[in-house]
């Protein structure tokens, strides 16, 4: 059933299974699953069916450290949240993500990998994407491998699911809900407020609560509660809003490199080369460009190699060679320091304070790239494919450019995961820290944030989260 709180006030007086904060890929692959399980499910959306002005500003904020996009463009807030505009890269976790606790505690999953690889083939199925990834190893010496991307159509989870949650008897949907606070005492939430914005409120009673809001308000949401409510709903001192993380984004360099047969590839380093650097993973995207950029580039290798230059023409003028562009997008190692904070200057029209991000590269960022990057010029060189040109802040150690891709909109962390309160907001059950019904879902989960998009495995925790409340509730 679908209730527009724009309409005017609605009465809710039957207690739900679980309510759901947020309707983007996490909440809506959660409620699905549970109201298709039978369970009695509130999904509460901030802003409605489609994009508008009034909901998008709640999502306004500060940035601080390095670069970084305006908050309210970097997210959407209204049903399916930014699958509305996500496009449709797809590849979860992989076992070294899992496997890095000699790198220290904040490195430290709660669970296995193979506890998460469980749910593959059904989120992909949900995105729509075949589940069997063909990886390959290059070069074992360099430990280089070819790594598979999957292409989601891309799956836009507001008009995948529209007509199922309308049309369930199990699962309502209440839109232009916004969430203002949770009531509850002795770490129980009893029910969850919400406003409209003629400020009619709307209480649901439900024996469990689910933050999905996002990367960024999951954080802000709940430090807002704690601040408001002290340790009544849950422990206090938790690091909310910390180890805060995205993918950087560059362009690397450009290169002159004999014909692949697919247009775009894409490669990372092995677990065993990643250990043996002592860096994290990273993914070199391989994209090919046209005849003109070709030209030009084999021009300058003329100039500045005149023998390998005459290589190059040589191949250019039998369609032998052609010109790549190099894109790297990569882990970003957990950071305390990296954060979401709550603004003591700017709230939103609930009152509730703005958000503050807080974030900059560690120099484990950047040698993960560098070092991945010489992996890969070592194996072209070695191989005879080619010369690969790097920007020259790359190589001579500049700052990053302020004028490139920057990151890939991707919010991890804030309210990881962990075995500990003292690195972790919630446990291996997504449950929050001292709290008997308080949950979180979405990439705001992650400890680490591996260099993959995010996308794919945030379905996976959702449906994880959906078999661990439907066996409890």
């Amino acid at each position: 059933m679908l209730y527009d709180f724009a309409k005017g006030p609605i009465v809710s007086d039957d207690p739900y299974d679980v309510c759901i904060l947020g309707a983007g890929a996490a909440g809506i692959t959660l409620a699905v699953r549970l109201g298709r399980a039978g369970k009695r499910v509130a999904l509460c959306e901030g802003g409605g069916l489609d994009y508008e002005d009034e909901s998008q500003e709640i999502y306004a904020g500060s940035t601080f450290g390095d670069p970084y996009f305006d908050l309210d463009i970097a997210r959407l807030r209204y049903f399916g949240g930014s699958t509305n505009h996500w496009g449709g890269y797809c590849r979860s976790f992989e076992a070294t993500d899992f496997n890095r606790g000699h790198m220290g505690d904040d490195f430290r999953w709660p669970i296995t990998y193979d506890e998460l690889l469980a749910y593959r083939p059904e989120a992909c199925e949900i995105v729509e994407i075949d589940p069997d990834y063909q990886d390959h190893v290059v070069d074992e010496q360099l430990g280089l491998r070819q790594v598979d991307f999957k292409y989601s159509p891309p799956v836009v989870f507001s008009e995948k699911f529209h007509d199922e949650i309308e049309n369930s008897k199990n699962i309502d949907l209440f839109l232009n809900a916004n969430f203002v606070d949770l009531v509850g005492a002795y770490r129980r939430v009893r029910s969850v407020k919400l406003r409209n914005y003629a400020d009619q409120e709307l209480e649901i009673r439900s024996d469990a609560v689910v933050f999905a809001m996002g990367g960024i308000d999951n954080s802000r949401q709940l430090l807002w509660m704690e601040r408001k409510h002290g340790a009544a709903l849950f422990d206090r001192d938790l690091p909310i809003g910390r180890y805060w993380m995205e993918h950087p984004h560059f362009t690397i360099g450009e290169a002159l490199i004999k014909s692949w047969d697919q247009a775009n590839l894409y490669f990372a380093l092995t677990e065993k080369m990643q250990r043996t650097l002592g860096i994290l993973g990273c993914g070199v995207v391989v994209e090919e460009q046209g005849d003109s950029t070709t030209k030009r580039l084999v021009k300058d290798l003329l100039c500045v190699a005149p023998g390998v230059g005459a290589w190059a023409a040589d191949l250019a003028g039998k369609k032998l060679i052609c010109s790549y562009k190099f894109h790297a997008a990569w882990e970003q190692a957990p950071n305390r320091d990296n954060r979401v904070a709550l603004s003591e200057r700017d709230a939103d029209r609930f009152g509730v304070p703005l958000s503050e991000l807080h974030w900059n590269k560690a120099p484990i960022d950047r040698e993960t790239m560098l070092a991945s990057t010489q992996q890969f010029n070592a194996y072209i060189l070695r191989e005879n494919l080619g010369r690969l040109q790097l920007r020259d802040w790359v190589y001579q150690g500049d700052e990053y450019p302020d004028d490139d891709v920057l990151a890939g909109y991707h919010h991890m962390g804030g309210t990881r995961m962990s075995h500990t309160p003292r690195y972790g907001v919630v446990d291996g059950n997504c449950k929050v820290f001292g709290s008997e019904n308080l949950y979180m879902a979405g990439s705001s989960l992650y400890t680490t944030s591996g260099y993959n998009n995010p996308t794919l495995a945030i379905v996976q925790f959702a449906l994880r989260l959906a078999d661990h409340l439907g066996a409890g509730v």
